[in-house]
């Protein structure tokens, strides 16, 4: 059996230093209880994953070039 010895270690978010500091699987940066999960650290590469995973999507906002916008459909401007 062999005996691991746990570091403190500082969070690479807030400074604090902690007894059981958590790693990221993205980035690897060590982390305090409070910003271990990625969306707390803003982790740098949490985005570019997503965007492998999920592919990037662009939303159309105006409905397309022929559609008439809601607020000119309502007042009747064009």
């Amino acid at each position: 059996m062999v005996n691991q010895i746990m570091l403190s270690e500082k969070c690479a978010y807030c400074g604090d230093m902690t007894d059981m500091p958590f790693h990221c699987n993205y980035c690897k940066d060590p982390f305090c209880a409070e910003h271990r999960l990625p969306e707390e650290h803003r982790c740098v590469k949490l985005s570019l994953i997503r965007a492998k995973k999920f592919g990037e999507k662009k939303i159309i906002r105006d409905g397309g070039p022929n559609k008439r916008n809601f607020f000119k459909r309502i007042f009747g401007r064009s």
